[in-house]
């Protein structure tokens, strides 16, 4: 339970222990809003930090075009990527998919009660929307700046490897809401950064190392593109998913 303060008056949004009962005179667009309003900034900051970080190591270790150097060859001609970025794009897209899990079911108890269909809403939803976030937008926007890319799905080729991440995701979850101290909104919130930072690294990973390794000469649009490729998928996955179907799950009537 959230401690009573007898010297002011607190408001219901911002209270500590957001749960389902905090929801029910709200419509499903004020949560909508609500949500977005204070994830919005946390996605546009991991990005920028991601990038900070890329371009460190960039400098520091003497990496960019110069990964060449060690490639090997892609599918398709024209392209290469490096070996090491690949294994950085893979640890953090697997990490990305236990985060997104965990941080899917959280959100969804937060307006629902049903904990089964917030296990099987944030298994389906990890799956879509993070190889939407780190292997398709990013294999997109290496196209529209005109780069050779190389496509690669894990879900199709490397289940044996996801599917631990994926389970382990979902136990946290679980685990996670049935302590109330996780399903406060400052919780919420602290996930969802570290969710579309790991989510930024994974897309940023993977754009460079399979095809856009001259990042630096496109650095101002492939932010944007990568804010986007980050972004959408997130924010569907930690806010419209969960609540959608915990909306019409627990108070169908309600729009």
């Amino acid at each position: 339970m959230c401690a009573n303060h007898n010297h002011q008056k607190i408001d219901q949004e911002s209270q500590d222990c957001f749960n389902f009962h905090d929801h029910q005179n709200q419509t499903i667009w004020q949560s909508f809003y609500h949500e977005l309003l204070h994830h919005f900034p946390y996605a546009t900051l991991s990005v920028a930090i991601a990038l900070m970080l890329l371009t460190i190591l960039t400098v520091y270790f003497g990496t960019g075009t110069a990964f060449g150097q060690a490639v090997s060859s892609c599918s398709h001609e024209g392209c290469s990527h490096s070996a090491g970025l690949d294994i950085l794009f893979h640890s953090f897209h697997f990490i990305h998919i236990l985060f997104a899990t965990s941080g899917t079911i959280v959100t969804f108890r937060r307006y629902s009660t049903n904990i089964f269909m917030g296990l099987f809403v944030g298994m389906v939803s990890s799956m879509i929307f993070c190889t939407l976030s780190d292997v398709l937008l990013p294999y997109i926007a290496g196209r529209m700046l005109g780069v050779a890319m190389d496509l690669h799905i894990c879900f199709a080729s490397e289940l044996s490897n996801i599917l631990p991440f994926l389970g382990v995701g979902l136990f946290n979850g679980w685990v996670m809401t049935q302590l109330p101290e996780f399903r406060t909104k400052e919780n919420s919130l602290f996930l969802h950064f570290l969710h579309t930072f790991i989510s930024a690294m994974a897309s940023i990973f993977y754009a460079v190392g399979h095809g856009l390794s001259d990042f630096y000469s496109y650095f101002g649009m492939f932010y944007l593109l990568m804010v986007i490729a980050v972004i959408i998928p997130c924010t569907f996955s930690d806010v419209v998913a969960p609540i959608f179907f915990a909306w019409f799950v627990t108070s169908p009537k309600k729009v």
